[in-house]
């Protein structure tokens, strides 16, 4: 006879019948608020782990290191003796005050706002060199160059094709996403790695870089200075670095100068206000004023669910089941559904099939072994004929009932004597 445990409640309601006065047992409670800390304070080292192991996805970050990132860059820099100094905002940048000893680069555009975008023009212009990567006509307006951004790049090789201190005549590119035309009638500027027309031939440049480049060089002015705008974002990633000559160009191109002020634009920098602008007020935060409310009743739900449905189940008890069922019976039961359909057929296959399982399991052949494979091992082990092995295992179904008793005898027979040759 199999039974079946049930649960217990020890809830303080259930156990006033048991204990005088329905007193609540002190030793419980505080083993169940010693749990409910090192629950939480387990969960809280969890998640400070978690976040701490975390590393940068941002593009060009230089510590990341996944695909996207310039971790490579950076370390090849700091190899040839640049001072590598990675700065997450623009108030950071002001207070690294760049010099005529610095470079400036800005690598990823995204969390950039106009008011920093001017920010960052004005910091970097007592600067050496300021380097763009994938910045679009509206920041380089905001920075004040004269140059318009086109996104959307490509594969094809492009050569430098230009006299430059940042890419050399035969230099080669073939990752690049974005591509730069200079206004006319601007200040002195050197296009490299022009593109070719969409109407002329394809591997030669356009006239005038008239398509644009996805380098351009414009010189110094008294509000600016030297300023690299490149489109060779993907080209600078860890994933595409070392492809032709794109490690070369962002070498002369950052380290040029003895310190280079590696800007890496947060997520407080999309909303930075520009110089002399009012930082944003504190009635219009980024996320809506609801929402500390909001998590703080659901951490409170959270917890009291846990202490409504964690509460200690008492001791299993054993219920005995109204019916015994036999475990034989459904194998009975199989057995006479067949014979009153007559299947004779269907039976032995179900014989033949416990019989060949059983078999390679105490043989050790494998589920990928063919019948052959089986019927070659039995015979070793019985010491009966080959073709006598394969008839049992594999035959023509039997014609009559005396027919499948025999082959159930021939069957156990083969087992026994596989069990103990």
């Amino acid at each position: 006879m199999t039974s079946t445990t049930t649960p217990v409640d020890r809830s303080p309601d259930a156990a006033d019948g048991a204990r005088p006065g329905g007193r609540w047992d002190r030793t419980r409670v505080r083993r169940t608020g010693t749990y409910v800390l090192a629950v939480t304070v387990g969960v809280l080292l969890f998640v400070l782990l978690a976040l701490s192991a975390q590393t940068p996805t941002a593009p060009l970050d230089p510590e990341g290191v996944g695909p996207e990132g310039g971790r490579a860059l950076a370390q090849v820099l700091r190899s040839q003796g640049v001072d590598v100094e990675v700065v997450r905002s623009i108030d950071a940048l002001e207070d690294a005050a760049p010099d005529a000893g610095t470079t400036v680069f800005l690598g990823d555009p995204a969390n950039v706002s106009p008011g920093a975008a001017v920010r960052l023009a004005a910091s970097s212009s007592r600067a050496a060199r300021l380097v763009l990567v994938g910045v679009d006509t509206e920041l380089l307006d905001e920075i004040g160059l004269p140059v318009q951004g086109f996104p959307g790049g490509g594969g094809g090789e492009l050569v430098a094709r230009c006299d430059s201190d940042v890419a050399r005549r035969d230099d080669v590119v073939t990752d690049w996403d974005a591509r730069y035309t200079v206004d006319a009638g601007s200040r002195t500027r050197t296009s490299c790695f022009v593109l070719p027309s969409p109407d002329g031939p394809p591997d030669q440049p356009a006239p005038g870089a008239a398509h644009g480049a996805a380098m351009v060089q414009v010189e110094a002015t008294a509000a600016l200075p030297e300023t690299v705008v490149a489109g060779l974002g993907a080209a600078w990633t860890n994933e595409l670095i070392t492809h032709d000559s794109q490690a070369g160009t962002a070498l002369r191109a950052l380290g040029s100068t003895p310190r280079l002020l590696w800007y890496q634009p947060g997520t407080t920098d999309a909303v930075a206000p520009g110089t002399g602008e009012d930082a944003p007020s504190g009635d219009a935060p980024i996320w809506p004023l609801w929402t500390g409310p909001a998590v703080a009743l659901l951490g409170c739900a959270v917890v009291l669910l846990a202490l409504a449905r964690g509460r200690r189940l008492g001791r299993l008890v054993r219920e005995p089941l109204p019916v015994v069922v036999r475990a034989i019976e459904t194998t009975e039961s199989r057995g006479r559904l067949y014979r009153r359909a007559g299947d004779r057929a269907r039976a032995a296959a179900v014989l033949r099939a416990g019989s060949c399982e059983r078999l390679a399991q105490r043989l050790a052949i494998g589920r990928g072994a063919g019948p052959t494979a089986l019927v070659h091992a039995v015979s070793l082990a019985t010491g009966r004929h080959d073709v006598e092995v394969a008839d049992i295992l594999f035959g023509p179904a039997p014609p009559d009932d005396p027919a499948l008793i025999h082959l159930a005898q021939q069957l156990t027979d083969l087992e026994e004597r596989v069990r103990h040759p």
